[in-house]
């Protein structure tokens, strides 16, 4: 068997650098990517120039990777992908790229977690809903799936239908209707085994933050934290971050309805789509998780978008090392038991 692609990525890291790591006390360096995950990617390091240039040569490839292995809408050369998988419903298993199964494991976990909170199988619904943004924003006439249509694609989200094999490499779609959809964990995942990499290459002061999924390793310097924001919903706010959140290897991830949206009949109808309802949710605007493990993070901040807060409260207070913040609708802002803590303002 071949090595992981964290394993992979710190071997590079380490053939390039060859001499140790200077640690904190470095010059601040910083990338921007516009090629993953259809985002914004931002990598902040405190260090030299050289380390600087091993780290990206590690991240990028790692990235690269995953933003392959979970695209839905492209294919590529190299290995079958999500996109492939979702072609190849019902026809059997699919040999796939390594990192797609790692995040379709991931997505089965936590959906276990979740309740089906957060169901990555639900491809079929979320294309629906995507459809009808994507043509109410090219500016056709703004409407909405039928009920029909939804309940139909509701009967091909079940998650047990993911059949995977790591052993031979493939992975299955049991139902030739289903559809893997794996924008709820892609991004954390990613961003958390890019981290993973970069640790156990001996990398500190490091900022990960993939469309606003962050991830720190170590502090920013010593004895100083990362500072994060979690972005006001109101857009026309005078400030762009209604709180800042102190992080030191943690992640912080936000869920909200005020970027990715459309209005039908003077209601909004978001991309964050409820399991149960099969409708997006308006109770929030966004709900923030700050967690160690950005993947986790990714996952429940879409969990309790579609929970009740008592639901979401309760879930997180039973959920060692997690903690919320839920904006609502009305603009009030609620924390879980322990989140306060790392807030600075």
């Amino acid at each position: 068997m071949g090595r992981s692609p964290r394993r992979a990525a710190a071997l590079l890291i380490a053939a390039a650098l060859m001499l140790g790591l200077t640690g904190c006390g470095g010059v601040k360096n910083t990338v921007t990517y516009y090629t993953y995950f259809d985002t914004v990617t931002t990598i902040t390091y405190y260090g030299s120039d050289r380390e600087f240039t091993a780290l990206c040569a590690a991240a990028e490839e790692m990235m690269d990777r995953y933003n392959r292995a979970c695209d839905i809408y492209h294919e590529y050369s190299g290995g079958g992908n999500a996109c492939t998988l979702n072609r190849m419903a019902g026809k059997g298993p699919v040999a796939v790229m390594p990192e797609l199964i790692e995040v379709l494991a991931f997505g089965q976990e936590m959906h276990e977690l979740t309740g089906g909170m957060c169901n990555i199988a639900m491809g079929a619904v979320f294309s629906l809903w995507h459809d009808c943004r994507e043509a109410a924003l090219a500016g056709g006439r703004p409407t909405l799936p039928t009920d029909v249509a939804l309940l139909e694609a509701a009967r091909h989200c079940r998650i047990d239908d993911i059949r995977l094999d790591r052993l031979n490499g493939t992975a299955e779609l049991a139902d030739p209707d289903m559809r893997v959809d794996l924008g709820a964990v892609a991004k954390g995942y990613a961003a958390e085994r890019v981290a993973m990499a970069l640790e156990e290459a001996g990398f500190d002061h490091v900022a990960l933050n993939l469309g606003g999924n962050v991830r720190t390793i170590g502090e920013k310097s010593r004895n100083t934290d990362w500072v994060a924001g979690i972005q006001d919903p109101d857009q026309a706010a005078e400030s762009a971050y209604l709180l800042r959140v102190s992080l030191s290897d943690a992640s912080l991830v936000t869920s909200g309805s005020y970027q990715r949206f459309y209005e039908v009949g003077g209601v909004r109808y978001h991309h964050i789509i409820s399991p149960k309802t099969l409708y997006p949710d308006n109770t929030f605007v966004s709900v923030t998780i700050r967690a160690h493990d950005s993947g986790v993070a990714d996952a429940l901040s879409t969990a309790l978008f579609n929970m009740s807060f008592d639901d979401g409260f309760n879930f997180i207070n039973r959920t060692d090392g997690v903690e919320a913040c839920w904006i609502d609708s009305y603009g009030s802002v609620r924390f879980s038991q322990g989140f306060r803590q790392y807030v600075l303002d």
